[in-house]
């Protein structure tokens, strides 16, 4: 949808140039085409995350409605959603419910799964599948775990990679099925599995939303150390949520592997606030934060979306890669930088052609951004060291 929506843009603009250098007439068709792709190129470039506050025109009972031009009339749509206490214009509420989805055949709505009334006032992060980061997962027997609290997340997009960004939403069709726990993840060394805090039995037919990072979204793993941690929230550092109180993002408690500090039981109820500086991670109920459990953000990027539209074709050869990898490009290449999972710069490498291979033989195996920048035009690709 973006690279559509640019790609008309970038159409108009030609024809309105073209219309000028050949002395040609500009017909009010034109300037309306064009205003109306400037739209659209507006909206594509900003659906893909947004806030839904729950009012009394769009609330009932326990149901809040969503409307939303790339969800309504899509029962085929896939969606994940986390609280949000303070979006912008918000005086911040809580909703100290389990959220699910719900379709009800014409409209997508957020709902609690306890059947309580959902709270007016209420906001929420909804994310929108984009390309194929999003599936649907249904509890059954075939990938039920050794313990029933536990079903496995067979995807080949995180299947062998421990540093995959996984979020989950309960869903309640296709089985008619409440599902009032909390969950979370955890890797189990080849697998990602979705997990009951409370080690309650996850019911066949349960349905799930699932998210993987992808298309205009940075990943994001935050650790809530004792340095993080204030009373009922642990404070997030990172570049694109920084100071930027408009900023969106989803968000998953990831358990981790066996053995690792992370390996700590949250079954809380969580939403994220704006401080005035950063975003955070809060208990909806007020209790301490858990110390040293983590989380895996998806965060909202309108910088990437604009990059893909400009820098549009960027190759990674091997990729996985285990020592170098090679990136071709439509233009010359002007330099790389490489990010790990955290957000940080690992490495940069200058260029000066549209081909060139980069060393990585001393980063650790795990996944890494690339972003690839040709002048003022970049784009930001996976890479994965192996």
């Amino acid at each position: 949808m973006q690279k559509k929506g640019v790609n008309l843009l970038q159409l108009i603009q030609n024809e309105l140039l073209l219309c000028i250098t050949n002395s040609k007439p500009i017909t009010m068709k034109t300037i309306f085409t064009f205003l109306l792709s400037i739209s659209f190129t507006a909206l594509f470039a900003q659906d893909i995350m947004f806030v839904h506050t729950a009012t009394a025109g769009n609330t009932s009972a326990d149901l809040t409605i969503i409307d939303h031009p790339s969800l309504n009339g899509n029962a085929s749509a896939e969606l994940v959603v986390s609280h949000v206490w303070n979006p912008p214009g918000s005086p911040g509420i809580y909703n100290e419910h389990r959220t699910g989805l719900y379709y009800d055949g014409s409209n997508w709505g957020v709902y609690n799964e306890d059947g309580t009334n959902i709270v007016e006032g209420s906001s929420y992060f909804i994310y929108i599948q984009e390309g194929s980061n999003m599936y649907v997962h249904v509890a059954d027997a075939g990938n039920q775990g050794s313990d029933p609290s536990y079903t496995v997340l067979n995807h080949p997009d995180i299947n062998g990679n421990p540093e995959a960004q996984v979020v989950v939403t309960t869903y309640y069709n296709p089985n008619n099925s409440r599902n009032d726990f909390t969950y979370g993840t955890w890797y189990d060394g080849a697998f990602w599995n979705l997990y009951t805090e409370d080690a309650s039995t996850i019911q066949f037919g349960d349905a799930f939303m699932v998210a993987i990072n992808g298309g205009v979204s940075v990943p994001y793993r935050h650790a809530a150390t004792a340095g993080t941690i204030s009373g009922n929230y642990t404070i997030i550092n990172h570049p694109t949520l920084n100071g930027n109180p408009d900023a969106k993002f989803v968000f998953m408690h990831n358990w981790g592997e066996s053995g690792q500090p992370s390996n700590v039981i949250v079954n809380k109820i969580l939403g994220a606030w704006y401080t005035g500086s950063n975003w955070s991670i809060y208990t909806e109920d007020g209790s301490n934060f858990p110390e040293n459990s983590e989380y895996d953000l998806i965060i909202y990027d309108d910088g990437l979306g604009t990059q893909e539209a400009t820098l549009q074709q960027v190759a990674l050869f091997p990729n996985p890669a285990e020592n170098f990898v090679t990136i071709n490009t439509e233009n010359e290449i002007t330099q790389v930088e490489i990010y790990n999972i955290l957000g940080q710069t690992v490495k940069v490498v200058q260029g000066n052609s549209n081909k060139m291979t980069v060393d990585i033989s001393s980063l650790n195996s795990g996944t890494y951004m690339a972003k690839v920048t040709s002048g003022n035009a970049s784009k930001t690709v996976k890479l994965i060291k192996v």
